[in-house]
């Protein structure tokens, strides 16, 4: 979730609404799905900080990549976006008026649930994540509350309660509004499952049509147990956030990255704080986003066609081969800000990216390239699985029961026969040692030597990254090309065009003189 150029949404600070997802696959046609309105991406070289054979590099990378792109556009013409988000007044009168009609059940089912003992899900698609599975009724709220029950005494009275909207993050976690970011596709996905609760069919809004995840949690009552889902989209969907990472990867600005860190501490450190404020005597529990599956890259998406199914993407495996080599190193500082929390807290803490394998696709998505859901969306290597929302059901569990403590939890999965899986769950204390020691992702092994000849292919991995990330996000956003001052460039022109046209210019007699304009 670092190098794609994904949707965005404007909050003031961030750039725009749209996003390239070459690979994407398409869903077919339905109330509020997406589609792709074909807005071409155009690249443009930087001039890098770097040495001669970085800045060839990146202008071969970067020439690669445009050619791929015109390639897959002669292919596949103009493809369906998994994401793009809808703007605008109609989309925000359509979002109050369901909130209207919410209001009536929503009240009755308040005050059946209000003596309950609950636990309530907050955040992002970590835990609103019914519409990526191969089968979305059996979403997290439900098989967490099946796990609870299962466990029997206290657990089993407990209810749990979903406050979480896919594509949330820290920059709209307290108020988000429509208008700005809109989650009509999802709530239009709702009313299309058969829910066996009618609780499952809406999204908790207001009468103006907002969405107050902390004013909602404030509301209830009994909530004895909190489970915050941050940061994920800050990197996916977060403009600012992507450009630091992006320049972080030169070898001279690798301070950006603990900067885009801090930034990410401080907003995650004010969710936390809100949500203990909504709900002082609840215990709070934090998730930590697994890493993508391999197969999935951030430029390139999955490799599927239009249709779902698997195609070769050479280009694409290239830079799948570069990610996995990078993307924990660039996403471990934002994750030691959310232990550093949580140590000062006292919370437990799950740790998904130590628990889904990136090599199996059975723990993402649909389970398996190729698959479709009821809902039309085809397999993401992104999002959680029915077999892993299994796994977060368990290990929310196995947090609850064992009660507020500074423990990092995370889960072993074994599969037992073909169709089921066991965990084992290990937890480790969230002290100074582990923050010394602690890398997001699964262990990889270890990495080779870099010979000389490799410093080429390392520029050419860079290269594709930050050009193609970079310039397009700014181009795409409205943006000139980073590294570029449109004004200060004529300005410059301007001036060796006068320089040249003096230099050439007849030398005049002595007491003349001359005029020149340029433009």
């Amino acid at each position: 979730q670092v190098f794609g150029i994904h949707p965005t949404y404007s909050s003031g600070r961030a750039l725009g609404a749209m996003r390239w997802d070459p690979v994407a696959a398409p869903l077919p046609p339905g109330p509020g799905l997406p589609r792709s309105s074909g807005r071409p991406l155009a690249l443009h070289v930087p001039r890098p900080p770097v040495d001669f054979q970085g800045a060839h590099a990146v202008s071969c990378a970067t020439v690669s990549v445009a050619l791929a792109y015109a390639r897959r556009q002669r292919l596949a013409g103009a493809l369906p976006r998994q994401r793009q988000r809808r703007h605008g007044r109609g989309r925000g009168r359509s979002l109050k008026a369901e909130a209207v009609r919410q209001e009536t059940s929503a009240t009755a089912r308040q005050e059946t649930s209000a003596a309950e003992p609950k636990v309530v899900l907050l955040g992002d698609s970590v835990l609103d994540n019914f519409f990526w599975l191969e089968t979305p009724e059996r979403h997290l709220r439900v098989r967490l509350q099946e796990a609870l029950e299962a466990r029997g005494g206290d657990l089993a009275a407990l209810k749990c309660v979903n406050l979480a909207v896919d594509e949330t993050s820290t920059f709209d976690f307290e108020v988000r509004d429509p208008a700005s970011h809109p989650w009509d596709v999802y709530a239009n996905a709702r009313q299309r499952v058969d829910f066996a609760d009618e609780e499952d069919r809406t999204y908790k809004t207001d009468s103006d049509g907002i969405i107050r995840s902390v004013d909602n949690l404030a509301q209830l009552a009994q909530v004895q147990w909190a489970i915050l889902s941050l940061g994920g989209n800050d990197v996916l969907l977060g403009p600012e956030v992507k450009i630091g990472l992006g320049l972080s990867m030169l070898p001279t600005l690798e301070e950006k990255r603990q900067k885009v860190a801090a930034d990410f501490g401080v907003r995650f450190r004010r969710a936390v704080t809100a949500v203990r404020k909504a709900a002082p005597d609840a215990n709070l529990v934090v998730v930590i986003p697994y890493h993508p599956h391999y197969e999935y890259s951030m430029l390139y998406g999955a490799p599927i066609d239009e249709a779902g199914q698997r195609i070769p993407d050479p280009l694409g495996d290239a830079a799948r081969s570069f990610e996995r080599q990078n993307l924990s190193d660039l996403v471990t500082p934002l994750v030691l800000e959310m232990l550093t929390v949580a140590r000062d807290v006292g919370c437990p803490v799950i740790d998904l990216s130590k628990t889904l394998d990136p090599t199996l696709e059975e723990h993402y998505g649909t389970g398996k390239i190729g698959r479709v859901n009821s809902l039309g969306v085809p397999w993401s290597g992104v999002e959680p699985s029915d077999v892993s929302c299994g796994f977060i059901a368990e290990l929310l569990c196995h947090a609850i029961s064992k009660g507020s403590r500074p423990v990092v939890y995370s889960g072993v999965p074994r599969p037992e026969g073909t169709e089921s899986w066991s965990l084992l769950i290990k937890e480790q204390p969230n002290d100074g040692w582990m923050a010394k020691s602690y890398r997001f992702g699964p262990k990889l092994p270890e990495r080779r030597s870099q010979e000389e000849g490799d410093g080429s292919a390392k520029w050419f991995g860079i290269g594709v990254v930050v050009a193609l990330l970079l310039n397009g996000l700014s181009f795409v956003t409205g943006g000139d090309v980073l590294f570029f001052d449109r004004a200060a460039f004529e300005a410059e022109l301007k001036t060796t065009l006068a320089d040249e046209a003096t230099r050439s210019a007849p030398t005049e007699p002595s007491g003349g003189t001359s005029a020149m304009t340029t433009s």
